[in-house]
């Protein structure tokens, strides 16, 4: 992205690189030196990847990724108990300390339930599109994955009178 001729970044890690977090050191070195500013001169080394979500090399003594699926549910039934209409509204939620660049993919049993689907933007689109497989390089730590919504309507059977000789006509 760019401002006014500046390059300009959005990207919430690379900012934890360029920008300093302020703490008694940084004020006492500023009051020594006359600097006040907390933004690094150099860019982060991240800026020049492809894939600016995700810091420069990080490095972890454990790599480990979780993935939370939470599903929320909205259902409609009638006085029978009988299910009548049913919504999911879901996230996949991944909490990811990967070191390095990993490209992880994940899959469902049964993608075509999916609708309304949003992704983060480090999930590549084309294997989704052409395959319904996730593919991407997660960024460091907690990050809703992609969010979706399945809609079950279950088709009963609804009789209405329709003639004088009690023939019923099923919709």
């Amino acid at each position: 992205m760019i401002d006014n001729g500046f390059p300009l970044t959005t990207e919430p890690n690379i900012l934890r690189e360029m920008i300093a977090a302020p703490n008694i050191v940084s004020k006492m070195l500023s009051v020594v030196t006359g600097n006040s500013s907390n933004v690094n001169e150099t860019l982060p080394a991240a800026t020049a990847l492809r894939v600016p979500w995700r810091t420069s090399d990080p490095k972890y003594a454990n790599n480990e990724v979780y993935v939370d699926l939470v599903e929320e549910m909205d259902a409609v039934t009638n006085r029978d108990g009988t299910l009548v209409k049913c919504e999911i509204y879901g996230e996949v939620q991944v909490n990811s300390h990967l070191s390095g660049l990993p490209d992880l993919t994940l899959s469902f049993a049964n993608p075509s339930i999916l609708d309304d689907v949003r992704f983060h933007p480090c999930v590549r689109y084309r294997p989704w599109e052409s395959h319904q497989i996730l593919s991407f390089v997660p960024p460091d730590g907690q990050f809703r994955l992609m969010s979706y919504r399945c809609e079950y309507i279950v088709h009963f059977r609804k009789y209405h009178e329709w003639s004088k000789h009690h023939e019923f006509c099923l919709i």
